[in-house]
């Protein structure tokens, strides 16, 4: 019975399992591309991808070919360097949603940077200035509705504030096999185009 437990672990996503502590800097998930003390780099992949979604395949716009994304992770006080390679035919984008971090960075296209051009790759560099768990996802056109969002998550400099067993972390969003601009269209003629009872 343990055995066939230990081998049930194997069947979750890298990113869904617990961490394990290496040191100050817990990395779970996609592997940083360098890891020292203070500076933690990820390379992340756009790309479109044919994938499963309830016993059906659709195109997704995905972040090193999941949906959600990997897990990014860092620790408060590191400085993030995030490579995006955008291997689609249009731009993209990567808004790191709720960090504190410089105007530029920030990802929104058109804003505060002009976003990242088909076939082009763009360095996110920023200081980690606070803890806890986020998201990021795309600013261009409907690439996060078709997948284009991850989890993020930052541990605190010092000791962990709350005890607990096991971490766990939790993305939740919805898919459809619609056109997401089809989708905008049914609600802006009709709020309760979707609403059936």
């Amino acid at each position: 019975a343990f055995g066939a437990l230990a081998g049930l672990s194997a069947l979750t996503p890298a990113w869904a399992r617990s961490a394990i502590a290496t040191g100050p800097a817990r990395v779970a998930g996609l592997a940083p591309t360098v890891v020292r003390p203070g500076l933690v780099e990820y390379d992340l992949f756009i790309d479109r991808t044919r994938l499963a979604f309830g016993g059906e395949t659709g195109t997704a716009v995905t972040m090193n070919g999941t949906v959600p994304g990997p897990l990014l992770r860092f620790t408060e006080g590191d400085e993030a360097v995030i490579r995006v390679h955008n291997r689609l035919d249009e731009d993209t984008s990567v808004h790191w949603h709720g960090l504190i971090l410089p105007n530029a960075m920030d990802g929104v296209p058109h804003v505060n940077f002009p976003g990242i051009a088909a076939r082009s790759t763009f360095e996110y560099r920023f200081p980690i200035r606070q803890y806890g768990t986020y998201w990021c996802h795309s600013h261009s056109a409907f690439q996060e509705q078709l997948g284009h969002y991850a989890p993020l998550v930052i541990d605190p400099a010092g000791s962990e504030p709350y005890r607990f067993d096991r971490e766990l972390v939790v993305v939740l969003s919805d898919w459809t096999f619609e056109d997401p601009h089809a989708v905008l269209d049914n609600l802006k003629a009709r709020p309760n185009y979707y609403n059936f009872q």
